[in-house]
């Protein structure tokens, strides 16, 4: 009997020890990377996501465009160069300005873009900064001196390779493709400009088919920037739209087209329906047309 006993006490204390470390275990922490708060919604996944990260940014960085055109085209960071190239669309004779790290500007007094701009990226393939211009002007190439300052402008595509004259291009550096935004549509051109590749249809609002409100382009040209989008290189969040009204850039999924974060602008002014949005070096510009700043937000 004491043998019995005996076993039985040990039995239900070694039972009573494992429910107690049972108790102790941590439970699971996540950690995201990111400047600024994050949150997440989570919705049922159909044709999109399954979770909406909204992340709020902070603004980091500045830089004062002299006078010269009215619209902001692009802000553009050469990673070998370590410099930003901030340049206006409208004349080939606004000016092209080129910043440091620190928001100070580097390039020579009159530096101009040498042409009517609308889109500009850095291409990691050719390590070159490359571009297209107004309605038939073409897409181009800068030729940089040894201080990374533009010389002279190489034309690579003749004519009208985009949807329309005011058409603002931005790379696709996974697939080699120049995106354009044409009504509710990105249309996609082979970086050489020979042909159209595909079209790939934007959920305006939408993180998948039953949030889908199939807004018209009225909607979207009342509350969104219908000219400049931008392109991340972040996996299922790889091109953005900014919301004018809601002071947000949204995020989509190049595959999808639906949308999978927001990031919300500590803005202090109107943004513009027209241009005057960019990104590149993992920061989100918006030109500030009355201060005439970029203003570059993480």
């Amino acid at each position: 009997m004491n043998k019995r006993f005996l076993l039985i006490v040990l039995l239900t204390a070694g039972f009573g020890l494992t429910i107690s470390a049972q108790k102790k275990k941590p439970a699971a922490v996540s950690g995201i990377m990111g400047v600024g708060s994050t949150e997440k919604e989570n919705k049922n996944n159909s044709g999109g996501s399954k979770e909406l990260r909204i992340i709020s940014a902070e603004k980091v960085m500045e830089m004062k465009i002299p006078a010269g055109g009215a619209n902001g085209a692009a802000v553009v960071y050469h990673p070998k160069e370590k410099l930003y190239y901030a340049a206006q669309a409208g004349n080939k004779e606004f000016p092209l300005i080129i910043f440091n790290k620190d928001g100070k500007i580097v390039s020579e007094e009159g530096q101009a873009t040498l042409i009517d701009m609308r889109g500009l990226w850095y291409n990691p393939k050719s390590k070159d900064l490359e571009g297209n211009g107004y309605d038939d002007f073409g897409w181009f190439r800068y030729d940089l001196n040894k201080k990374g300052l533009p010389e002279k402008i190489n034309i690579t595509k003749q004519g009208l390779s985009q949807p329309d004259k005011n058409s603002a291009g931005v790379l696709n550096t996974k697939d080699e493709e120049i995106l354009f935004l044409d009504g509710l549509n990105i249309v996609c051109y082979t970086t050489d400009g020979k042909d159209k590749r595909k079209s790939i249809q934007i959920h305006i609002g939408a993180m998948n088919s039953k949030e889908d409100q199939n807004k018209s382009i009225e909607d979207f040209e009342k509350d969104y920037n219908t000219r400049s989008i931008i392109y991340t290189e972040i996996k299922g969040a790889e091109i953005g739209f900014l919301n004018v009204e809601k002071k947000q850039v949204e995020l989509y999924s190049v595959e999808s087209g639906y949308m999978s974060q927001i990031i919300k602008l500590p803005v202090d002014f109107k943004p513009e329906n027209y241009f005057n949005f960019s990104y590149c070096n993992e920061i989100f510009w918006l030109f500030d047309k009355e201060s005439r700043k970029w203003k570059g937000y993480r």
